[in-house]
């Protein structure tokens, strides 16, 4: 085709691609036309809101104190301890956690959409994502109650030998007992021998309580603590009591931590291979992978140009997001992930009212959003750090979306407008099950993952919308484009866990004729 044919093609197609004065990018395209889109958005944030409140985007990390309510490996030993002592108020804690985060989400777009007919666009969208995770997870520990128990077989060290000469003489000690009362040695002295088979029941009992605390614990009260007095005080009571009818040689102490944990300390004990959590180190690597693929068509159902007076067009567009994003890792954390990674039907009903310089873009989204497998750990989201044992595959069926949004503008130039916008989303609750494949695990229910997923927030955003039909001032064709330059903000949210997130985007599209 020669570029004098191409000219007049574009020429007679301008009106098409920007009914409504050039003002606001199209949402449509012209029949014939194929137009070229490329476009990147830079996403990022450091706060977010949780049910209205404004905090940091670590918020599940800050903890004061760092107990067993963050910790479940915390808050098994401290039921271990409790069953000791007998004292159910009695906690153990790490100190206290700080934490800060900042989450950028760079994403560029390759787009292209065809008229296939005067009113009839398919379009598609190919994202590629790239993830980058900064965070601080730190630990005060100075009013920590509770240390690495020295004789633990992963995170104990040379300081544990006491506890294993306790539990031996303890042993030794009630064998003892038992072996007199087989003997008869205890039948002289009635009240002797009730005492001695008082003690033998009510000891066995303490020795199972302590093995089970004092070897397989992780962390224990630091030494001094009233927490470790709770402790010794049953152990001495029984010390006596088997003095008393075993004689002597029941002489050793268990060992407890003298040493509080630091941040590091904290973060080797979650990523050490053999522990309990097996997670990955702290800070996420960077992640690039694509995003989720959209495919679509608009169809422009109402189309109303009068030569004067108010102008009006309407577009019904349908899009489905396929599953092809990377979801973030089990054992990661603090990482991201690029896409969702299930499939979504989305519906946006679009309408543009133009009269003379002004106009507005009026937009009702609802995006339904399939059901979809992840690996997860099954934890709440105020206990991140969950143990590897709590690793299951879920089908997580996410909740509805609507969103309305109004986008008003001005003519500040006769291809460019200045163009304001305010939208209110709000998503319903997340459900979780077991897929069929997955052994439900004892004590856990997916339902817990789904705390805080009903979410809704209003944005602002604010943007610079050029658009030229290809006539330049001397009357000769060039190629028609529309480019937008766009800033937006998350500036409130009641309900859920809703990141505060900053996007600054820019758009460039490109029309040629295809055929």
């Amino acid at each position: 085709m020669s570029a004098r044919r191409l000219s007049l093609l574009l020429l007679l197609c301008c009106p098409a691609i920007a009914p409504l004065s050039a003002q606001l990018q199209p949402v449509t395209v012209p029949r014939g036309l194929l137009r070229l889109e490329f476009g990147g958005r830079f996403d990022y944030w450091d706060r977010r809101y949780l049910d209205g409140t404004r905090q940091d985007a670590a918020g599940d990390f800050i903890r004061n104190p760092l107990d067993g309510t963050f910790l479940p490996t915390l808050a098994a030993d401290e039921a271990a301890l409790r069953r000791v002592t007998g004292a159910q108020a009695i906690s153990l804690s790490l100190g206290a956690s700080s934490g800060s985060m900042l989450v950028n989400v760079g994403t560029g777009n390759i787009g292209a959409a065809y008229g296939l007919g005067s009113r009839l666009t398919l379009f598609g969208n190919v994202p590629i994502v790239r993830v980058r995770v900064q965070n601080v997870f730190a630990l005060d520990s100075t009013e920590a109650t509770a240390g690495f128990n020295p004789a633990h077989p992963v995170f104990g060290n040379t300081e544990g030998g006491p506890t294993v000469t306790f539990l031996n003489q303890l042993d030794a000690a009630l064998g003892t007992v038992a072996a007199n009362l087989a003997a008869g040695a205890y039948d002289a002295d009635p009240a002797r021998k009730t005492l001695a088979q008082q003690t033998l029941t009510q000891g066995t009992a303490l020795q199972t309580d302590l093995e089970a605390l004092l070897l397989g614990a992780t962390f224990l009260p630091l030494a001094g603590t009233s927490a470790a007095a709770a402790i010794t005080a049953p152990i001495e009571s029984l010390r006596a009591t088997l003095t008393t009818l075993a004689g002597p040689g029941f002489d050793a102490a268990p060992a407890f931590p003298t040493a509080r944990l630091s941040g590091a300390g904290l973060e080797g004990f979650a990523t050490h291979p053999d522990g309990p959590i097996a997670s990955s180190p702290f800070q996420a690597p960077i992640l690039q992978y694509l995003g989720d693929v959209e495919l679509g068509a608009a169809f422009a159902w109402l189309t109303r140009r009068p030569a004067t007076g108010l102008r009006l067009r309407s577009v019904i567009q349908g899009t489905v997001r396929l599953r092809t994003g990377r979801l973030d890792l089990p054992q990661n954390f603090f990482d991201r992930s690029t896409g969702d990674r299930q499939s979504d039907l989305q519906a946006d009903l679009v309408t543009d009212v133009v009269t003379g310089g002004f106009g507005a873009r009026l937009t009702a989204r609802y995006v339904y959003q399939l059901p979809g497998r992840v690996t997860s750990r099954i934890s709440p989201p105020d206990q991140p750090i969950a143990p590897a044992s709590a690793t299951a595959e879920l089908e997580r069926d996410p909740g509805e979306i609507v969103e309305l949004g109004i986008e008003p503008y001005i003519r500040i130039a006769p291809t460019l407008a200045l163009v304001v916008g305010v939208r209110r989303w709000s998503k319903s609750a997340d459900s979780y099950a077991y897929t069929r494949s997955q052994t439900p695990i004892e004590g856990l229910s997916p339902d817990v993952l789904a705390i805080g997923s009903k979410e809704n927030a209003t944005l602002l955003s604010a943007s610079l919308s050029f658009s030229h039909e290809g006539i330049r001032k001397d009357g000769t064709i060039g190629l028609p484009m529309d480019a937008a330059v766009r800033w937006e903000r998350v500036i409130g949210s009641s309900l859920g866990r809703v990141p505060e997130r900053h996007t600054v985007a820019v758009q460039l599209r490109l029309y040629r004729k295809m055929f």
